[in-house]
């Protein structure tokens, strides 16, 4: 097989792109992707592509997923956090997990935890009041922590939310450290990292252990997402450990992306008024006082563009990683076996080719003719193919939940020094600043004190009026742009 050349990312003659990479990943990112669609770049020993082209994208993802595979250092730098599941594993061990977990997702059973999800939100609403100022991040981090962990084994959580929250934070910051590092230490190591990493996934595993103790006695109710994963027959076969590997790797996916992405939300509301004030009529309009029904979803088509459009700006995951299984033509690039490929949401997601004004906060881009112009794999903040995100309706049905609880009740005005856009921290965004906002009453809300829940058994981002985009170099006019 022959083919044409890649362009060459410049970099260090010996460790190549890989103290840029470790430097700031995103302005790397974004220099492969100035450099073309398909570019070569290398970390040290390690040769590889960065992809930035939707065709490109497809290939990778799903024309040629079967060449592909989640690189080694992956599972090397999570084996001891996550165990085998569906995240570090591959070929038919992949497949597996995959058919155990989907079931629990599919639509019809994501409706059955709208509840849980009111509830989870009313109770953190519990204690806002007009005037007050409040950690958002803390915040939308721990009701999302709630609604997993509360779907996944009708449990409450109580105050080790928190506690679980940062204990996950933690786990993959160190599993972050050792890709870096391309685990070149083995896990057992007693380095202060590894003690810290096995410290933290014991009490993990402790406070889980303890709800699939509960699950095995009967305690979940039917519609609990382990049972719909697993039935009582499927868990009575398997071990508490093999229980906790997926309950791990359902919580570590289904809590971050969310609490951030509503975190991003929020932000971008809050710097693009007219956006805010569309929003808050759809919710008056189809709730006005009352508590947010499931038919009532499809009235808050608005709202779920918001949301679209924060994860197009903030990709949770800002890149996805493969490696070849074996020689694969791209673009008329040849790619060798053992290459590593990077895609990115985040330069997808921003090139002026598939989103004019890019920089621009827009929902009207999911319009359904607007829709139509976006290449597929243009917009991949869930991932793609056959590993796209399991969770998704379960993300979009939590996010207009808790948008629309918070916008019958207040409006959200940052303080000064708050975050005004997005770092890359480990393998995911977060806000370049604290996200504490001050509670503004809205006059005509019947809700401003929510009822109390029903008990059951280096990429600084600013606003500014002219902005570069980041591929063309030309002025985009938008004056409350979010701008790099």
């Amino acid at each position: 097989m022959t083919g044409v050349s890649a362009p060459t990312l410049k970099g260090h003659w010996l460790w190549g792109n890989l103290k840029d990479f470790n430097t700031d990943n995103l302005s790397f990112i974004e220099s492969a992707a100035n450099c073309g669609d398909l570019v070569r770049i290398r970390f040290g020993p390690m040769r590889g592509y960065f992809v930035n082209h939707p065709d490109h994208v497809c290939k990778v993802l799903a024309a040629r997923s079967k060449s592909f595979r989640k690189p080694a250092v992956v599972k090397r730098a999570l084996s001891d956090i996550l165990g085998e599941n569906i995240f570090t594993s591959n070929g038919a061990a992949w497949k597996r997990s995959r058919q155990a977990l989907q079931p629990a997702f599919h639509l019809r059973h994501v409706e059955r935890y709208t509840q849980i999800m009111q509830i989870c939100v009313e109770r953190e609403l519990q204690d806002w009041r007009a005037g007050s100022v409040i950690d958002l991040e803390a915040a939308m981090t721990r009701v999302a922590m709630h609604v997993i962990v509360e779907t996944m084994f009708d449990a409450e959580l109580g105050e080790s939310a928190d506690e679980l929250s940062a204990i996950f934070t933690r786990l993959f910051h160190l599993a972050h450290r050792r890709m870096k590092r391309y685990a070149l230490l083995p896990n057992w190591l007693p380095t202060e990292s590894n003690r810290e990493v096995k410290r933290l996934s014991a009490r993990v595993r402790d406070l889980l252990r303890g709800f699939i103790t509960d699950w095995r006695a009967g305690r979940a109710k039917e519609a609990s997402l382990l049972n719909l994963v697993l039935g009582p027959k499927d868990g009575a076969r398997m071990s508490d450990e093999q229980l906790i590997n997926e309950a791990i790797t359902i919580i570590g996916a289904g809590f971050e992306t969310t609490a951030y992405t509503l975190v991003f939300t929020w932000l971008a509301l809050m710097q693009n008024p007219a956006v805010e004030d569309k929003l808050y009529a759809e919710v008056d309009a189809a709730l006005g006082g009352r508590r947010l029904r499931l038919a009532d979803i499809h009235a808050l088509d608005y709202t779920g563009r918001v949301f679209k459009e924060a994860l197009r700006l903030y990709p949770s995951a800002w890149g996805l990683s493969r490696s070849t299984l074996e020689s694969v033509e791209i673009g008329g690039v040849v790619l060798p076996r053992n290459s590593t490929v990077l895609v990115s949401p985040w330069t997808l997601g921003r090139d002026p080719r598939w989103y004019p004004n890019p920089l621009r906060f827009d929902p009207d881009r999911y319009l359904r003719d607007n829709a139509r112009e976006i290449p597929h794999y243009a917009y991949i903040p869930l991932g793609g193919g056959a590993r796209t995100c399991l969770g998704s309706h379960f993300a979009m049905l939590e996010a207009a939940i808790i948008l629309a609880a918070i916008a019958q009740r207040f409006r959200l005005r940052p303080l000064p020094g708050s975050a005004t856009g997005a770092k890359s921290v480990a393998f995911t965004l977060r806000p370049d600043g604290p996200m504490r906002v001050e509670l503004q009453p809205l006059a005509h809300s019947a809700m401003t004190s929510p009822a109390a829940p029903t008990a059951r058994a280096h990429r600084a981002m600013r606003t500014s009026d002219s902005t570069v985009c980041p591929y063309s170099g030309r002025i985009v006019a938008n004056a409350g742009a979010i701008a790099r």
